[in-house]
């Protein structure tokens, strides 16, 4: 049996149903940049049809030498999107293959000539497919992924998130993709379906190579990797150009190119990292070959870290480079950073509240009365404070009785007319302040928006609130980890399908594989996923559980 809160919902739901969607969908280019100079992109509208995905038979990729398709994806593609204010933008990607692993620099434009589109934000994102044999598909068109992102420019370098599943399907018109969680960039937010057309005019993901092959000595030419790193260091001279590439299965990936000098045993050259957006870096390099064996000495100060200073590599073929899959993916609490969702709740400290104040003391359980007399007198939304929890009461511990929180002390004086009426003569409006206490509430309407970790779950897309205090929400994801705990306050019965001993990271996942494995067990107390929480959270990171909630 989960513990009752009817009247919080009240509140909560209405919250919950408010959403915004601009809409948007597909329209076309023209072939060729002179005409979009000349003519302004059709606008988007709900109504237009979406893209008809096109099959190929196959002979195109038999012309070409047989291409994977992750090498027949490689290229730039643009989105044209215009904002509700009618201001043009495009969602850019060039996408750049390493082996048959998908990876692309994708951002926004805002264009000013239509001849070029360089993106004024930007990120890398990881295509990781479920079924290796999509990617390197000679025939096929479709592949399922999850798309992992990520951004020197934000969350520390590191995934913003557990990834969005989708599927991407190459047509001779672009890239369509499907499902991906409604995230707004890959597909709209009010639909599950969008097509990035082929476009030259998107900035490079590497902007230093020389696509020629002058000077560039034949026998350096090819795949090496390196033999002494945990994780394999892969090296590709392509004529002038030098990629370097390493994939651990619980890191970002680290995808870099430069345009090369070469001299007589030696080159410089100029790179940059896929997600560092032009960011350059130099080095030089002296190099020996020996048959199928490469030494590189680099010497620089702005040497990638990444490269040994003297490295051995062993020369390997285009299909000896593995194909990394989501099952070899290990996401923990460590591959998110910062975890940029602890910003995101700033907002809920924000604002300044005003209460209505009806009495005080050191003991909750001295108010009990007065709280039921405030109930039946219609003040449904009344509820002790603690007044440690707001900068502008008194940080000495006092529970104080207040008919509500308001944003503005106009409101609050209303709301005490009533109050007096009521006959608390003694009630008086009090400045509180912002929340600066460490509890919350979320709320799941289910347990399909959990992502189980190595160590660990992330709760995606929840509603964050203050406790009572506020209507204001917060939609963002929070993270469990090992160390997250149930607080001794705890009435764990409310907690459904738990049992004795259970960390909140081992009740979360039981729950979570019963859902999937066992539904009648799983809803025998209720849908245990499905409710509000009370926890303490350190930025985005649950640390203790207090409570569990249900509505009738």
């Amino acid at each position: 049996m989960r513990k009752t809160i009817a009247t919080i919902i009240i509140c909560l739901t209405s919250t919950l149903i408010l959403a915004g969607c601009s809409g948007s969908t597909d329209g076309n280019l023209s072939d060729s940049t002179k005409s979009l100079k000349e003519e302004k992109p059709q606008e988007e509208t709900q109504d237009e049809e979406k893209p008809e995905i096109k099959k190929t038979d196959g002979k195109e990729e038999k012309a070409s030498g047989r291409k994977s398709l992750a090498q027949r994806m490689a290229g730039k593609y643009s989105y044209h999107h215009s904002t509700e204010n009618g201001n043009e933008e495009f969602y850019i990607m060039d996408v750049v293959p390493f082996g048959d692993n998908l990876y692309a620099f994708c951002g926004q434009a805002m264009p000013e000539d239509y001849e070029t589109l360089e993106a004024y934000t930007f990120w890398t994102s990881e295509f990781i497919p479920y079924d290796a044999d999509e990617v390197k598909s000679t025939e096929g068109d479709t592949v399922t992924v999850n798309e992992l992102r990520f951004s020197v420019m934000s969350n520390a370098g590191m995934y913003w998130d557990a990834g969005h599943k989708g599927k991407i399907t190459l047509t001779d018109d672009g890239l369509v993709f499907e499902g991906f969680d409604n995230d707004g960039f890959l597909v709209p937010e009010d639909d599950n379906s969008r097509l990035f057309l082929k476009d030259d005019r998107i900035e490079n993901a590497f902007s230093y190579l020389k696509n020629d092959d002058e000077d560039a000595p034949e026998e350096l030419q090819g795949l090496w990797v390196h033999s002494e790193k945990d994780s394999d260091l892969y090296i590709e001279f392509a004529g002038s150009d030098m990629y370097m590439y390493i994939k651990d299965p619980d890191h970002e990936v680290i995808y870099a190119a430069a345009g090369c000098d070469f001299h007589d045993g030696s080159f410089d050259c100029t790179g940059n990292m896929i997600e560092q957006g032009g960011m350059p870096f130099d080095f030089s390099a002296g190099f020996k070959i020996e048959g199928d064996e490469l030494a590189l000495e680099t010497e620089g100060s702005d040497t990638p870290y990444f490269l040994p200073e003297d490295g051995n590599y062993k020369r390997v073929s285009a299909g000896e480079v593995p194909v990394i899959t989501m099952d070899e993916v290990e996401l923990s609490s460590d591959s998110f950073g910062m975890f940029g969702g602890g910003q995101d709740l700033d907002v809920l400290k924000k604002q300044d509240y005003y209460g209505v104040f009806v009495s005080s003391a050191k003991s909750p359980e001295a108010f009990e009365t007065t709280l039921d007399k405030l109930k039946e007198a219609g003040f449904a939304w009344s509820f002790t404070v603690y007044t440690p929890d707001f900068s502008g009461l008194n940080p000495e511990p006092y529970y104080t009785v207040t008919t509500g929180l308001y944003t503005s002390e106009s409101d609050a004086k209303e709301a005490l007319l009533e109050v007096k009426a009521a006959g608390y003569s003694d009630a008086y409006v009090k400045y509180a302040g912002s929340y600066i206490g460490n509890r919350y509430w979320y709320t799941m309407k289910g347990g399909e928006k959990i992502d189980v970790l190595k160590d660990g779950v992330m709760l995606r897309g929840v509603s964050v609130t203050i406790p009572y205090y506020t209507d204001t929400e917060v939609i963002t994801d929070l993270l469990m980890t090992e160390d997250t705990v149930f607080d001794s306050s705890a009435e764990l019965e409310f907690f459904g399908n738990y049992e004795k001993g259970d960390s909140p990271l081992e009740w979360i996942v039981r729950n979570y594989n019963l859902m999937h494995d066992d539904i009648d067990r799983y809803l025998t107390h209720g849908p245990a996923l499905t409710g509000i929480f009370e926890v303490g959270l350190e930025g985005s990171t649950i640390t203790s559980y207090y409570g569990s909630f249900w509505w009738d």
